[in-house]
């Protein structure tokens, strides 16, 4: 018999175990069905916890941006996202990319040299783009041209390295995990962040090769990584995984990207069970549930499959923050976690998308002690009401949200254009002179009131 097992107990404690679980059975339409759809709700077990206070460092894949992102407008001091790259970084674009690392090895790489800078290879690591000319590639940190000097180029990635030496000191970790479609590169013997250009791989082409992580190498990874982080720090470590729900844009293996794409995801998603299990301090939060899981028409921000909708983000941060910040949401396990204003603003724009405006509406009269502190709750109840043609209590609703939020003219706009349907001129004309004084600006609004004449 294998001693290998995930988990192992005797056959009354598992079914002890599966009695006082609430969550145990798969939604069906009968029963839980709302923790499925239109979003998909999977519930975090911490097993430590976290404060406003704490900072959080974040590393990763492209969607380790939406969390910090999401992380920050919460109200958490997100030092990965705190930077000064220098006139490098500034004459890129966005360097907040430059922290994407889509495999575990990736991540590896950057922190072991942020800790440890005798070894860092240098200017090993620029490749150059042509030749007699100060064009190079840092294939760590992207496909982006570099044309500058080197010695500046290597100035800037230790302003790089700089920013990465701070998962040291963050009191919570977070890492996402990508993919594991890798490139290696042998002269080095180090694997790289993204595919070298066709140009590079045609001028060495044995220098080159491509790799597709087994489960034991991500495991290893894993492992390698948390060494690596307790090796420089003074504080316990406390640290988040996840695996990306972004899907790969394509593969470059032999074989449908639907199916590679599920290996990958997969592959690390079973890794990082057996290291949670071996390991103190460290959490899985369901990031790639909540997307994959949920109806794709609010999934994804563009309707591509691949840009994760940033309500839905905020959804995924908000349960955590719910179930690792005490105090951050009310408990309610059945439901999938703690609930927060901004949790369930995020959930109730999703589910409006949808056009089920009675989900919506229902999702808010369980929770309506924080609609009722919420202006723009309150408006997103006015909306799914007149949806409805429900414009008596939809009018209500505005009135709600002005009340809460004065300086916003919509919903006193919309309690204005409600009163032709409602054939309350008088009260229309007594809105509009409140309208008039805290909105002069808003002519055109009120030239549109023909109907008032």
């Amino acid at each position: 018999m294998s001693d290998k097992s995930l988990e192992r107990r005797s056959a009354m404690d598992a079914y002890k175990l599966a009695s006082q679980n609430p969550l145990r059975r798969y939604p069906s339409p009968e029963k839980d069905g709302d923790r499925l759809y239109p979003l998909a709700t999977p519930v975090l077990t911490p097993s430590f916890t976290m404060s406003r206070e704490d900072t959080v460092f974040t590393i990763g894949s492209c969607f380790a941006r939406n969390v910090e992102a999401a992380l920050i407008n919460a109200g958490i001091n997100v030092t990965s996202r705190d930077f000064d790259l220098g006139p490098i970084g500034e004459s890129l674009g966005f360097a907040g990319n430059f922290f994407n690392k889509y495999s575990i090895h990736s991540v590896i790489n950057e922190l072991r040299w942020a800790m440890d800078r005798e070894s860092f290879p240098g200017e090993e690591i620029l490749y150059p783009l042509g030749k007699g000319e100060e064009k190079f590639c840092d294939l760590q940190l992207g496909a982006a041209k570099l044309e500058f000097p080197v010695d500046e180029i290597l100035e800037f990635r230790h302003r790089f390295l700089d920013v990465m030496a701070r998962a040291a000191e963050a009191d919570v970790v977070i890492v996402t995990l990508g993919y594991v479609e890798v490139w290696y590169d042998t002269k080095l013997g180090i694997y790289l962040n993204v595919a070298p250009p066709a140009q590079l791989a045609r001028r060495d082409p044995d220098r080159f090769e491509f790799r597709v992580l087994s489960y034991e190498e991500v495991l290893e990874g894993l492992r390698e990584l948390y060494r690596i982080l307790n090796r420089y720090r003074t504080k316990p470590l406390r640290m988040l995984l996840t695996v990306s729900p972004v899907p790969m844009l394509s593969t470059f293996r032999d074989m449908d990207v639907l199916v590679a794409n599920t290996y990958s995801k997969s592959v690390q998603r079973a890794a990082i069970d057996v290291f949670i299990a071996e390991t103190e301090g460290v959490d899985y939060f369901p990031s790639y549930e909540f997307v994959v899981l949920s109806d794709p028409r609010v999934a994804w921000s563009r309707g591509d499959y691949r840009h994760v909708s940033a309500d839905l983000v905020a959804r995924i941060m908000q349960s955590v923050l719910a179930r690792y910040v005490p105090g951050s949401g009310e408990e309610a396990p059945e439901a999938g976690g703690g609930m927060t204003a901004e949790a369930l603003e995020a959930s109730v724009r999703m589910t409006m998308k949808l056009k089920e405006y009675e989900s919506a509406l229902a999702m808010m009269a369980q929770n309506e002690e924080i609609v009722a502190s919420s202006a723009v709750l309150q408006q997103l109840r006015g909306v799914a009401l007149s949806s409805l043609d429900r414009f008596e209590e939809a009018f209500d609703a505005m009135a709600a949200s002005h009340a809460l939020a004065p300086g916003n003219a919509a919903p006193l706009e919309r309690q204005i254009a409600w009163c032709r349907k409602l054939d309350r001129k008088e009260v229309a004309r007594e809105l509009l002179k409140t309208h008039v004084a805290a909105f002069p600006d808003r002519a055109d609004f009120r030239a549109g009131l023909t109907w008032l004449d």
